[in-house]
């Protein structure tokens, strides 16, 4: 059983076609099929089944194309390391991030280690923080930048590049805005605006309510941060962010802010992490030594 042959059980579950297969490996279709049967040859089961003029994976084929996915993966991830070893100059830099750190932190640190490694190619990929901390675990990525959550993972090194508070935003014009001292009572009367459930924010707003043993009234849930400070402006509605998300709206007098009242969860902190068993390339280390040099403690 060689690499081909389970890259060939990988992308016949992705197309369903043998010529499909042929052409994202660059083969020619008679090849891909003699791997095919070979491969169910070496292992003496049915792998392969064909309806309709589609390719199926038999129950057989599926047991298999667990085992494949991963290493697929880490063979493609063993070469990527191996060629970054060589320089910082050239190579290739990919990172994802949570909506928050991604949005309101990873720019600036980014863009200074462009500036030093111009020879380089970046991506930056934004999605949920559960999604990133997901994929690290299954090897799809290998850094990525997250909200530690309490007690942190034990499957990860992490290094610290951020902590920032979470702040009660409202609208200037709000009757928050004049009220000096607030409490957790007066806070949940109000309609608040909620993250989306997957959201690290989302999961300190009902940290907060726990705390404070207070039920907050919120029937609107926004999965963009930008919408969910855009509607936080032009409306009656409160609901939590990070401090250093909206500073520049409280700086133009478009969003007003408050210090979490009663018992706060506490500072949010953000973190580069990676895989225990994984080591960093040249580039991804230093690059997380920039993100740690570069710290923003809020």
């Amino acid at each position: 059983m060689n690499i081909v042959k389970l890259q060939i059980v990988v992308l016949i579950e992705k197309y369903k076609k043998v010529t499909d297969v042929a052409a994202e490996m660059g083969l020619k279709q008679p090849t891909v099929s003699f791997h095919m049967k070979s491969l169910e040859n070496e292992l003496g089961a049915s792998l392969f089944q064909y309806r309709s003029g589609r390719v199926l994976l038999t129950d057989a084929g599926r047991a298999l194309f667990q085992y494949a996915v991963r290493i697929v993966s880490l063979a493609a991830e063993a070469e990527r390391s191996v060629k970054q070893f060589s320089s910082l100059t050239s190579g290739s830099l990919t990172l994802e991030a949570g909506y928050m750190p991604g949005t309101y932190f990873v720019p600036n640190i980014m863009s200074q280690f462009i500036n030093l490694h111009p020879g380089i190619d970046v991506s930056l990929t934004i999605q949920p923080d559960h999604l990133v901390r997901e994929r690290l675990r299954g090897r799809e990525i290998q850094l990525g930048m997250l909200q530690d959550s309490e007690g942190g993972d034990d499957s990860f090194h992490t290094q610290v590049v951020a902590r920032d508070e979470v702040v009660l935003i409202f609208a200037p014009g709000h009757s928050f805005a004049q009220i000096k001292v607030l409490t957790p009572e007066l806070v949940a009367q109000e309609p608040w605006i909620q993250h989306d459930p997957a959201s690290s924010l989302r999961g300190t707003a009902d940290q907060w309510a726990q705390l404070n043993n207070v039920r907050v009234w919120n029937n609107t849930v926004v999965n963009s941060p930008e919408a969910f400070k855009r509607m936080i402006s032009e409306g009656g509605n409160v609901g939590l962010f990070s401090k250093a998300g909206v500073a520049d709206e409280v700086a133009l007098g478009r969003l007003s802010y408050a210090p979490l009242p009663g018992i706060s969860p506490g500072l949010a902190t953000y973190v580069m992490a990676w895989r225990k068993d994984y080591t960093l390339t040249p580039l991804q280390q230093a690059f997380v030594e920039m993100a740690a040099a570069e710290s923003v403690l809020v």
